[in-house]
């Protein structure tokens, strides 16, 4: 079993799909679970479609929005926010309008300046609680939305490998003469991972701090550390899985003091170095079965709840 083989259960959980400020008078066009979808504001509502004209085909991200209509640029089809065409340019005004001539709809919010989507009429968990983004208290600091050729579930795989700061991240994140890995106990509550890292003092962090980390199912984690004085930082990081090889990852990061540095270079820098690789390991998506990658107890164990906690999806 991989990733894709998941994608009719994945229909009933929140996706982030675009920042919000990405959408603006005209509809946007994106690629969700390998379907076509659009996005657009209909008055002061979100809607969500399959980017396809009932008429004849055409995506109506082509298009343009009309007061709280969505209009196809081919034929003029007009369709408000539940998806029911309310006008047919090309016929009388008083010709009736055909029951069937409705378009797909998803379920469409915004939050944490995210708008996300939800495939099917009943989402098995709520959009992930990312607080301190809306804590007025914490200034957000980066919000970043790139394109990786992976599968949704290796990138959030590899924001939780840490085994890997050393040898990517060297001299950033880890000190490759001390690349050992503490014990991590993760635990489960209900669509959570939950679980903490205390990095070994090492060259670049000679002071051990811990991260804790909430991972909900099945494409988000927010991270939060607390320094002595009540300094507090956050990352979210949530992807989009837009086909079996490719995702959308959004970062957002927070902070309740002043900025020190430049958070937004140093994101980049760590975004780099992980997609270069993430990009390469094959295959794109992250096999669920856990006989067909070699696992060494310990610094995997993180990755293996993930495969375990995901893999479930699939069969519940």
């Amino acid at each position: 079993m991989r990733e894709g083989d998941l994608w009719p259960a994945l229909r009933e959980y929140w996706h982030p799909v675009t920042l919000a400020e990405n959408v603006g008078e005209r509809p946007y066009a994106a690629r969700l679970l390998d379907e076509r979808i659009v996005i657009c504001r209909l008055g002061n509502r979100w809607a969500a479609f399959n980017d396809l004209c009932i008429h004849r085909g055409t995506p109506l991200s082509l298009g343009w929005v009309e007061g709280e209509e969505l209009v196809c640029a081919y034929h003029g089809w007009s369709y408000n926010a539940e998806g029911r065409c309310t006008r047919i340019p090309s016929v009388p005004p008083d010709h009736p309008i055909p029951k069937k001539a409705c378009l797909t709809r998803h379920r469409a919010e915004e939050r944490y300046g995210i708008v996300w989507v939800c495939m099917s009429e009943k989402s098995r968990t709520p959009i992930p609680e990312l607080p301190a983004i809306e804590d007025p208290s914490h200034r957000i600091v980066v919000r970043d939305q790139r394109n990786w050729k992976c599968g949704a579930a290796r990138a959030i795989e590899n924001f939780v490998d840490f085994a890997h700061f050393p040898w990517i991240h060297e001299g950033i994140l880890g000190d490759r003469d001390h690349p050992r890995i503490p014990d991590i106990d993760v635990e489960r509550d209900g669509e959570e991972l939950r679980f903490g890292y205390t990095n070994l003092p090492d060259r670049v962090h000679p002071v051990p701090h811990t991260r804790n980390y909430r991972l909900t199912r099945p494409f988000s984690i927010y991270q939060w550390k607390d320094e002595t004085d009540g300094r507090r930082e956050t990352l979210s990081f949530v992807c989009m899985p837009v086909s079996a090889d490719e995702c959308t990852r959004f970062l957002i990061i927070t902070r309740n003091y002043d900025q020190e540095g430049n958070p937004q270079r140093f994101a980049e820098i760590i975004n780099n170095q992980d997609q270069v690789i993430v990009e390469n390991q094959r295959p794109e998506e992250l096999p669920l079965d856990l006989t067909e990658e070699l696992h060494v107890k310990g610094p995997d164990g993180v990755a293996l709840a993930y495969r375990r906690f995901l893999r479930e999806i699939g069969v519940e």
